[in-house]
């Protein structure tokens, strides 16, 4: 290669580079602290994206009060409190762990459990009641039938034996 091609092939290099760094979302060149916060919050334009994912106006607005709030001092946890108090829980990315959103958060494990429960009663029921009837089933088969009743069946069998013989 000659040196106009490896000039041509690196300035082709730093450009791709240049143009990927221009392309690149805003949340990956935003501080940690600020991703921090924002993951935990709902953008509220109404487009029901996390505002670390929103591209909108009032996702930028947030991130920058975010970035605003932690140069100040205030920390994760207080930013989150400006924003409850500001839109109320709505605006958080996922409810609480604590009064009714415990309840809501717990439910339906418990439903999970409980029917989990029943089905292991129900079928363990089933089976008794399936192994009891093959039981009873079995011991009435196995029952011996009185010797006078077994004579009148064998006696009935010869007769009709030999009526059947005898007709034909």
């Amino acid at each position: 290669m000659n040196g106009t091609v490896k000039k041509t092939i690196r300035a082709a290099a730093v450009g791709l580079l240049l143009a990927i760094s221009l392309l690149a979302p805003a949340s990956a060149l935003a501080d940690p602290a600020v991703d921090d916060v924002s993951r935990e919050l709902m953008c509220q334009c109404g487009c029901t994206q996390v505002v670390i994912d929103c591209t909108c106006g009032t996702a930028e607005q947030i991130r920058e009060t975010i970035a605003t709030k932690l140069g100040e001092g205030e920390t994760k946890d207080q930013i989150i409190a400006y924003y409850v108090a500001q839109y109320g829980e709505k605006v958080l990315s996922s409810p609480t762990k604590q009064g009714f959103n415990l309840t809501a958060w717990v439910t339906p494990f418990i439903a999970i459990a409980a029917a989990a429960g029943v089905l292991i009663l129900v079928l363990g029921a089933w089976v008794a009641r399936g192994r009891l009837l093959q039981r009873e089933t079995e011991e009435e088969l196995e029952q011996e039938i009185p010797e006078e009743a077994e004579d009148q069946y064998q006696e009935r069998l010869r007769r009709e034996l030999a009526e059947y013989e005898g007709g034909t």
